[in-house]
């Protein structure tokens, strides 16, 4: 056996990208080579391949201006993220049990949502002194994020500090004074951005010199993430947010440097792990232009970066696939670079989260730290091709928004004139149009359901979206599951009125082998409207089955069998089913050619992939007598 070592790597020459592309047009056979490219929110799209043509590895490592791979030369190889969870719950004393169990436990920061109903209600500076009463203010990062009132926290935190003995210099985190955040929430009549701004501006000057651990502003993406903005649009508008904080303030008389310095932002992380990478990524770059640009030295273009796992994502359906999502979300976050990352807990859709839930929450993050090391290297991502490329392409495009915006005047202008609200309602709606019809398809809801699955029992705390007196109403929060979920709760409704749930009989045609893969993923997508599917294996002829049919106590038949056979049975089954009582009869498939003709037999309805599933499945609802 020979000892020489096989020249692998050099015995073929190396492919070129035009020899491979001229490979994939064969293999293609006339298809368009765009058929291979995946879309992605704000117009983009991702390629097949990506090579170094297309990005190289950034010129700046970690800890360099413009801070695309961090703002840390080591990132955060010494010691991790900061473990910063949300906090939100109305009850005081349950929020103050749960900070104290997060912080022996692993946590290291809060985020405080403050004010009723979004958040808990500190109306004084003894309410926050009972809120803080188990977190060592000396060492724990505590950031706000309150609503209404948005530089009262401030004071009652000095005072809750001075009183404890703990100096203004040693405090840590950022005071949340965010007035286009909380213009998008309560509307334009209840929120004067600019003369917050103003108010703000000798409290951002003081804190500079005797409080510098502590951010005055806050620039959170939350009412754009939780209104459903795509990720080009959050991280678009959030820049905008800053942009007017840069300039509201230079005209109090702050520079932009020291405003810069002065902020804290938060995005929203959502489901696209790759995509949400070079979005949080870029977000770092195009903020150190916004800062160069305006003038502010290298040290004040670092982004403060804290995020946060999307709220529109998760579900109350199978609520456990939430832990999941959150875990991905966390991950994405974690390697993007973010300097602190709030995990939601599994069960925040149902209510005021439990220990349970936050536990689960905590130790994810631990888990990626601890266990799998994520923080050991810095800036993970970078070198990528695919990724480097990616941070690119949403950094453009989400600075075409923001001249767009910018053209506008700014975010204000923006908000108040009613662009932000038509854009958002754009975007739902075509958003809705991908969920209903399942090409973003949502598991436990859209996708694999489980009709008989036991509810999660919950404290509910019924938080309602507040709704402001302004020129154009804000948008609402919600989630991208709630139109099938509501299918799923008129079910359970119906179910405890009549003790049964709404049913389909299935009209399976042919042999088992010839009927059992569509008739599956039929029963699924009725599931999915919480119709329960009364499975037969099959009869011998129209006679047989429409008096199964006749047994089986609905009014509702769905046919389901290989193409093949309908041109010749569907006809006649559709016939002896309406005779014995058959209210609706609907076609798993598309009809093709035979729809006139099914149409003429009887047929109401087809159920296929690619439809407006949620809209079927509510005319069936409907035909059923399910409120």
């Amino acid at each position: 056996m020979s000892s020489e070592p096989l020249p692998i790597a050099t015995a073929f020459p190396p492919p070129s990208v035009e020899d491979w592309r001229r490979l994939v047009d064969k293999d293609l056979k006339g298809k368009p080579f765009t058929s291979l490219q995946s879309p992605l929110e704000g117009g983009l799209s991702l390629q097949p391949l990506y090579t170094a043509q297309d990005a190289g590895v950034p010129s700046e490592p970690p800890g360099v201006a413009p801070y695309v791979r961090g703002t840390q030369p080591l990132g955060h190889t010494e010691g991790g993220w900061l473990v910063c969870q949300e906090y939100a719950g109305p009850d005081l004393t349950q929020t103050t049990e749960a900070l104290r169990t997060d912080l022996e436990r692993g946590g290291q920061g809060v985020w405080l949502l403050l004010d009723a109903p979004h958040g808990v209600d500190v109306k004084d500076a003894a309410a926050l002194e009972r809120l803080l009463a188990h977190v060592p203010l000396e060492r724990t990062p505590v950031h706000f994020e309150p609503t209404t009132d948005l530089l009262a926290p401030s004071t009652f935190l000095f005072q809750v500090a001075q009183k404890a003995g703990v100096s203004k210099q040693a405090l840590k985190g950022s005071l949340g004074i965010d007035p286009v955040g909380a213009l998008a929430r309560l509307g334009a009549a209840k929120v004067d951005v600019a003369a917050t701004l103003a108010k703000a501006a000798p409290l951002v000057t003081s804190l500079l010199k005797e409080a510098p651990g502590l951010r005055a502003l806050l620039v959170s993406s939350r009412s754009w993430a939780d209104a459903g903005a795509t990720s080009v649009h959050e991280l678009a508008w959030t820049l905008a947010t800053g942009v007017e904080y840069l300039r509201g303030l230079e005209r109090a008389g702050v520079s932009p440097g020291d405003t810069a310095r002065s902020m804290q932002f938060a995005l929203s992380v959502g489901g696209q792990f790759f995509p949400e990478i070079a979005r949080l990524r870029a977000a770092r770059l195009l903020w150190s232009k916004v800062v160069a640009a305006s003038g502010g030295a290298p040290e004040s273009q670092a982004m403060a970066l804290h995020a946060r796992t999307a709220s529109a994502t998760k579900t109350q359906r199978d609520p456990w696939v939430n832990i999941l999502r959150a875990t991905a979300e966390s991950f994405a976050a974690v390697l993007a670079g973010a300097d602190s990352v709030s995990t939601s807990p599994y069960d925040e859709p149902l209510g005021t989260p439990d220990e349970q839930g936050r536990r689960l929450a905590r130790n994810t993050q631990l888990i990626l730290r601890d266990e799998s090391s994520l923080n050991r290297v810095a800036d993970p991502a970078g070198g990528s091709y695919y990724l480097e490329q990616l941070t690119d392409d949403i950094a453009r495009a989400a600075w075409a928004e923001l001249q767009r915006i910018e053209a506008l005047g700014g975010i204000t202008q923006a908000l108040v004139q009613g662009d932000v609200a038509r854009v958002l309602t754009e975007t739902r709606a075509a958003r809705d149009k991908a969920v209903r019809t399942r090409r973003q398809p949502i598991v436990g809801v859209s996708e694999f359901p489980h009709l008989t699955e036991a509810p999660v029992q919950r404290e509910a705390h019924a938080i309602a979206p507040a709704h402001g007196e302004g020129v154009v109403a804000p948008p609402r929060p919600f989630r991208f599951s709630e139109p099938f979920e509501s299918l799923r709760d008129a079910s359970d409704r119906h179910h405890a009125a009549h003790g049964v749930r709404p049913r389909a009989f299935m009209a399976n045609l042919g042999t088992v082998a010839e009927h059992t893969a569509r008739s599956t993923w039929i029963s699924n997508v009725l599931a999915v409207g919480g119709i329960e599917a009364d499975e037969h294996r099959g009869f011998a002829d129209a006679a047989a089955g429409a008096e199964l049919f006749a047994k089986s106590g609905t009014s509702l038949a769905v046919i389901s069998g290989p193409d093949a056979l309908y041109p010749e049975q569907v006809p006649a089954l559709v016939a002896a089913l309406k005779s014995k009582g058959a209210r609706t009869v609907a076609v798993a498939g598309r009809p093709g050619d035979q729809e006139a003709a099914f149409r003429a037999a009887g047929v109401d309805l087809f159920l296929y992939a690619g439809a407006d599933l949620f809209q079927l499945l509510k005319t069936l609802h409907q035909q059923l007598g399910v409120a």
